[in-house]
């Protein structure tokens, strides 16, 4: 047999097709069974009658959903199947059977991560999936238009980027090494010789948080550039972030459709996005919704949604206090007590999805951060050698990639967004 996709099956709209795929459904009335195929591509509805296909009848009888299986057929018009086209079979070949599939309908979400290896297969997932896989390749669609580099920095590190209580450690050979919060130091590294520079790595982060947008692994886009302050570095940001959701309203208008998401949002959104001030925000909080924050403590996940609830566009909030920052973020001249340091926020209350600023690049501002949150200076000599050595002013940032899919794909999980979540509850399967 001569095997094409189901998709292109149905562009040919006529004629004798063999295809190829899984068991999606299956009914039987008297001497026909009707099968819905599904393969990568999409489905089709096919006609098979007993007549025609011989001893693999009784076979047929005994395959439920999920069994894979190759069909050559004629297609026909037929209003009431899901595409308008069905197939009908001529020849059947069994090529892998699934006796009682364990998923049906109204399970718990629980089991549903218990058996995530066949839940990829439904439809929601499918369509999760190659959601995902168009942002994985619009982000380097764009940035190899835009003349950054793509590198491969370390995932076994001895230092601590985003605070010592959330790191994964463990012993690597008599020594005591983490698994990676963040590329950002070793994205530093790469600008004096590249200048701009992006990364896209598993990071991890042992945070026992049970919240719709916490992972402990999860995928790390993240950038540096030299010569960028922090308001340049917003301009890269909000044009890639325009860049990745025109190609996705493009190619997976169908999917978004699935998933309640009309694509036509998404096409919407443009450049350049609002930006406020971490002061700014706290007075809309107080004015707007009767919430008064005391200056110096980070927004959290409810007052992020309050934000941007009735937002349609992602926007900006810079200028956070230095204090609720890492000790590489740089401070405002004109008032230490602030920091060059921005968050991205979905919108429609999806919250944070991105974060970054612009990196203290004066080594002795550097020496005296890290005495303050007493970590050790010998872990972090060779990053203090960037300032030692040609320091210039930079800029970077870091975006989860599941947390903007989760924006983009309208899901109230971030679970989802990701083949196989991990948890401080769940590592399995």
């Amino acid at each position: 047999m001569q095997f094409i996709s189901i998709q292109e099956a149905l562009k040919k709209n006529k004629g004798t097709v063999e295809v190829r795929g899984w068991i999606k459904r299956k009914r039987e009335i008297s001497d026909t069974v009707f099968v819905l195929l599904r393969d990568s591509t999409t489905e089709m509805q096919c006609v098979i009658e007993k007549e025609k296909i011989g001893e693999v009848w009784k076979e047929l009888q005994h395959t439920g959903i999920e069994s894979s299986i190759e069909l050559k057929g004629e297609l026909k018009e037929d209003k009431r199947a899901p595409n308008g086209l069905e197939l009908r079979v001529n020849e059947l070949k069994i090529i892998g059977i699934s006796d009682k599939f364990p998923i049906s309908r109204d399970l718990s979400e629980e089991f549903l991560l218990d058996v995530r290896h066949l839940w990829l297969r439904s439809s929601k997932m499918t369509a999760l999936n190659k959601i995902r896989s168009t942002i994985l390749f619009a982000v380097r669609e764009y940035y190899q238009k835009e003349g950054w580099f793509e590198v491969s920095p370390a995932i076994i590190t001895p230092n601590a980027c985003e605070g010592e209580t959330t790191l994964f450690g463990f012993d690597y050979f008599g020594e005591k090494r983490y698994l990676s919060q963040s590329a950002q130091m070793y994205l530093e590294v790469m600008i004096f010789s590249l200048e701009k520079v992006w990364g896209l790595t598993p990071s991890f982060r042992a945070e026992k948080s049970k919240t719709a947008r916490h992972l402990t692994e999860y995928w790390h886009l993240e950038g540096e550039a030299a010569w960028m302050d922090m308001h340049e570095m917003m301009n890269e940001i909000e044009k890639l972030v325009e860049f990745v959701c025109h190609r996705v309203a493009e190619k997976n208008a169908k999917e978004l459709l699935s998933l309640g998401r009309k694509p036509e949002e998404i096409k919407a959104i443009k450049a350049p996005f609002k930006r406020i001030s971490y002061d700014e925000a706290l007075k809309k909080l107080e004015k707007e919704f009767n919430k008064k924050i005391k200056w110096g403590i980070d927004l959290s996940i409810k007052e992020e949604k309050k934000l941007g609830e009735k937002e349609k566009t992602p926007f900006f909030i810079y200028g956070y206090p230095t204090a609720i920052k890492a000790f590489y973020a740089k401070e405002m001249p004109e008032d230490s007590n602030k920091c060059f340091s921005f968050d991205l926020i979905a919108p429609e209350g999806f919250g944070e999805v991105c974060t970054g600023g612009q990196r203290e690049d004066v080594i002795e501002n550097m020496v005296e951060k890290l005495k303050k949150e007493k970590l050790p200076l010998k872990n972090y000599e060779w990053y203090l050698d960037l300032r030692r050595y040609g320091s210039v002013p930079h800029s970077g940032f870091g975006l989860g990639i599941e947390r903007i899919m989760r924006w983009i794909c309208k899901q109230e999980s971030i679970k989802d967004t990701i083949p196989f979540p991990r948890t401080m509850n769940r590592s399995y399967p």
